[in-house]
């Protein structure tokens, strides 16, 4: 139903968007500069535009669509003034090719100038470096490509129980495809992510169809907490569907698929309530910011950034434990040792969706960053030795049995900071390992995920056969990066 086709740039981006806007595009078409290119030891990448401002993350893109020949290594550029040259970045580790061999991109050049490529990055296997993005004028090639090593997780392995768990949910969707609400709207996070693995195109068909039967509009839940006067569409819940219409806005962009959401965005900046007011629960941290930032990104409204800013820090000043470094699911919870995985997980996951749409030069970036690493440090004490996380984090006995929805949005966050540069590798790469193993496990033949506590707001049991929308959404997130590990 959908063609492939370059997503619409202003004539003028705004400084902020540089960097961000071929990052963004790369994620989501799922190629990159030197794709085609074979595995082996590394080549050098395509050339890079320079810039006036600072590039995007390093992260690796899968080369070819299919998934087969090299991949291109992620780069950041060095922000940079007009004229002289400017070294790149270091490239991140390239998402898996179909050869052995090293990955790694080197970074964007200077407006007017030459510049020198970062060193490649190091991966698991691939094919040819990719050069870095940047802003505007011609700029430096791509860095050699770094070491090569083992694959991780077994690529043809990883993609065929993806494909069954997003089959067996999308076969589930019939008799309810309208369904927009925020569990619904996290599955199609995660089926976005394995378009981008796999490549293929009938996943992307699926989001664009449940985009299309819902006129892009938001979900219908009710804020518990209601605002005066109330307004369903500022509820964060409402707005997490808002992140995959911006995904694809951002493949193949149309006014519509975006007017539901600046008009809810647009309302919320011209009345702001405090975060704590609007995002009162830690769940929200998941729904709404990474909406935001994508929309931001997507449209080119930075305000809408700084919206986002403002109201996140003001509810991670209310609602987490400097002591114990996770969150409290709301203010019910305040001032007791009950921290939800789910809920925390829902923060973690988030951040890592926040984080792939803040411009390196945001000054705020660096805050993102630190709470991520604050919070993966404590989370890696708590993981269970077979690898799951239990329902109540600091009481892993009031509910001993494996869950895993929490499980595999931690598993995403730690998985998604160890690409990105966020997580030491060393010391997270065997946590991640282990939730993704266990997870696996527990996909039964057909597809079905177990272990899923169901819909609440606290600690809780499950069984072997429960399952829902956002576990699935998350098991796809998180298996989308071992793949690049």
């Amino acid at each position: 139903m959908m063609l492939r086709m370059s997503p619409r740039r202003p004539s003028k981006p705004p400084r902020w968007t540089c960097g961000v806007a071929a990052f963004a595009v790369a994620l989501w078409l799922g190629c990159g500069g030197g794709g085609s290119q074979p595995g082996g030891t590394g080549g050098t990448g395509g050339a890079a535009s320079g810039g006036n401002s600072a590039g995007s993350a390093g992260r690796g893109v899968t080369g070819g669509v299919n998934g087969t020949g090299g991949a291109t290594g992620g780069a950041a550029g060095a922000r940079q003034g007009t004229g002289g040259g400017s070294s790149g970045g270091a490239g991140g580790g390239g998402r898996i090719g179909a050869g052995g061999g090293a990955t790694g991109g080197a970074g964007g050049g200077a407006t007017g100038g030459p510049a020198v490529g970062g060193a490649g990055g190091s991966s698991s296997r691939g094919g040819a470096a990719g050069g870095g993005a940047a802003g505007r004028g011609p700029g430096g090639g791509g860095g050699p490509g770094g070491a090569g090593g083992a694959p991780v997780v077994d690529r043809d392995a990883t993609l065929s129980i993806m494909r069954r768990v997003a089959d067996y949910e999308l076969a589930r969707f019939a008799s309810t495809p309208s369904d927009r609400n925020w569990a619904r709207a996290v599955f199609y996070t995660g089926l976005m992510a394995f378009y981008g693995a796999s490549g293929d195109a009938q996943y992307l068909n699926a989001a664009q169809t449940w985009g299309e039967r819902n006129s892009w509009a938001l979900g219908t839940d009710a804020n518990s907490r209601p605002l005066s006067p109330p307004d369903n569409s500022r509820f964060a819940d409402n707005q997490a569907c808002v992140q995959t219409y911006a995904e694809l806005y951002l493949h193949n962009p149309s006014p519509a698929m975006l007017a539901p959401a600046t008009a809810a965005f647009d309302r919320m900046l011209a009345k702001p309530v405090p975060g704590r007011t609007e995002w009162w629960w830690c769940d929200s941290l998941f729904m709404a910011p990474a909406a935001l930032a994508r929309t931001a990104q997507a449209l080119n409204k930075p305000d809408y950034l700084t919206l986002m800013h403002t109201l996140y820090w003001d509810t991670k000043a209310y609602l987490y434990s400097p002591t114990q470094h996770l969150f409290y699911r709301d203010d019910t919870f305040l001032g007791t040792n009950t921290f939800w995985s789910r809920g925390n997980g829902w923060v973690v996951a988030g951040l890592a969706r926040i984080l792939e749409f803040v411009p390196a030069a945001d000054p705020r970036r660096a805050d993102y960053e630190a709470l991520l690493r604050e919070m993966a440090d404590k989370l890696r004490t708590l993981q269970q030795p077979d690898g799951f996380w239990h329902s109540d984090l600091l009481h892993p006995d009031a509910y001993p049995t494996r869950e895993s929805s929490g499980t595999a949005f931690f598993c995403f966050g730690l998985s998604w900071g160890i690409n990105n540069g966020v997580l030491d590798r060393a010391t997270y790469l065997e946590p991640a390992k282990r939730a993704w193993t266990a997870l696996t496990t527990v996909v039964s033949t057909e597809g079905r995920l177990g272990w899923v506590q169901g819909v609440g707001s606290s600690p809780g049991p499950s069984t072997a056969t429960n399952t829902n929308d956002y576990a699935t959404g998350a098991f796809l997130l998180c298996g989308n990066e071992m793949l690049k590990l």
